[in-house]
Parts: C-alpha cells; structure tokens; sequence
C-alpha cells in the first residue's frame, strides 16, 4: 500500500546484523521513513511497545541521516508508557534542536487507513484486494453493504425467515440460461430470506425497487453490446460485485444471491409468453 501512496517508495532488505537499519520504508526522496511494528503480545504489552518505538527510533536516527518525518505504524495498544516515550521524543526533536523531526504515531488499521489507504484511488486497491466489493456502477454502490452482509454469513446457519419459494424453470428455459448459471442461481436462492430482511431494515423503503429498476436498466444495456447470456451475467455480476468478485467464493454466493433474487422477482431478463407456461411449471429449486 505504500509502494502506492508514495511512487519512490523503498524498503531496504535486512542484511546481517545491521538488519534493516530500524527503516520499513523510506519515501519522498528520503524525506519520511517507516518503522511497523506488528504486536501480538499478551503480557508486558505497554513496556513492549515503548521498547519497541525508543529502539525503532535510536537505529533510524544513527542509519538513516536524511528523514525529517519519522512515522511509527502499530496495531500494538499505545498505553501511558509509550505515550510518554513519544511526547519526549517529540520534545527532544522540536524545531530548534540540533536535528528537529516530525514524529507521528499511526495507529493500525484506523489510522492507516484514513491516512494511507483512502488516498489511494479505485484501480490500485483492486490491485492490491482484487475483488474487493466495489460496484463499479455507482448506482448500485448501495448494494455493497448487502454484498459485504452476505459475504460474511454463515453458510451452515442460513436462518431460514420463510420457505425458499420455487423457482419455473420456464423462464430460466426461455432466457436460454447454462447450466452453470442456473447452479449459480439455486445457491444464491438460499440467501434470498436474508435479502428480503436487509431490504425490510433499510431506512429508504423504495431502495429495492429503485434497485430493480437499476437492475433492468444494467441489463438492456448488456443486451445492447452482446446476445451471448454468459456475457451478459458476467456485465451483471461485475456491475454489482467488480470485474473479479469471483476470487473469493463467498463474495461471489452474494452476488449469486442478488442477481437471483432480481432474476425471479421478474426485474431482468425476460418473461415468458403465456402460451409457452402453459401446464404445471417445472421446478428448479426444492429446498
């Protein structure tokens, strides 16, 4: 991610018993320098980390002439100890000090993210999180917390808020579906309570049919640019999830699961004529 914040961004490899000179990174032509300390510690964990950040420090100071800003990257607790290690480290090198440094503490992940990562733009986080729920059409960006909820339920535990109703096979014939979607679909069907409930939460009460109408609208675009149904879910499923939702299979359940629940609630693709449903529909799901 820093590689990526900063364009000469440099991370000196450990060697011997220099190590790595008390430097995780150097940027701006030298002018900011990393040190990352990662904690799992469970015992002694305030004198740890003042340990920690006091010889950071010391070794970037003597290795490391050029840097004017130090930054101190942790997912460790910085309790009274430490706190106090870096108010004096930040008095020893205010302005008029033989070598004055700004010194800043970043607290993992928040304050990394907001200072790093949100400055990084679409195309390098999907670089770097490929897949990550993003939906590329900005009207759907609503629709990523629904996916993030999915993503994260438990496949063994699906509560269950009402029967899994049966889905015709008819239009699933008449759309000229693959097999491999119609298995897509009758997994994602078995998320559909939780849809209906999320829907039911939110605070918009037309959200889903605006969402239906966006989906429609996704759709007749598809059509517009291919005839071929495989590319056509592809549009539609990169449109809600990203181009590589499928990296991680629960992400892609989720986008499954929505594109199902708006395929049978009629909000894309098309419907059958009435005479070719004549007789008992054929079903497709029997959970």
């Amino acid at each position: 991610m820093l590689s990526r914040l900063h364009p000469d961004f440099l991370n000196p490899d450990p060697m011997g018993s220099l190590g790595d000179g008390g430097c995780d990174g150097l940027a701006e032509n030298g002018t900011i320098l990393y040190a990352c300390y990662g904690q799992n510690a469970t015992t002694s964990v305030d004198q740890k980390t003042k340990n920690k950040l006091e010889s950071d420090f010391s070794r970037a100071v003597n290795n490391w002439p050029t840097f004017t800003t130090w930054r101190f990257v942790t997912n460790a607790a910085v309790g009274p100890t430490p706190t106090k290690r870096l108010l004096e480290l930040q008095q020893e090198h205010a302005i008029g000090t033989q070598r004055p440094l700004t010194i800043e503490l970043w607290k993992a992940p928040e304050d990394f993210w907001w200072n790093a990562v949100s400055k990084l733009t679409a195309a390098q986080l999907d670089e770097l999180i490929p897949g990550v729920p993003h939906a590329q059409n900005v009207e759907l960006r609503d629709l990523v917390e629904l996916i993030n909820s999915l993503s994260f339920s438990d496949a063994d535990a699906i509560d269950r808020l009402e029967p899994i109703k049966p889905v015709p096979a008819s239009k699933m014939d008449f759309n000229r579906l693959p097999m491999m979607t119609r298995e897509e679909f009758n997994e994602g069907r078995l998320l559909a309570p939780r849809i209906d409930k999320w829907f039911a939460e939110q605070d918009d009460p037309g959200l889903r049919d605006a969402k239906a109408r966006r989906f429609n609208s996704i759709y007749r675009e598809a059509l517009k640019t291919t005839s071929d149904v495989r590319e056509i879910m592809r549009l539609i499923y990169g449109a809600l999830g990203g181009q590589d939702f499928d990296l991680s299979t629960k992400r892609a359940n989720a986008v499954y699961a929505v594109t199902a629940y708006f395929f049978d609630s009629c909000d894309i693709f098309e419907e059958p004529p009435d005479e070719e449903v004549g007789g008992d529909p054929q079903y497709v799901a029997s959970h």
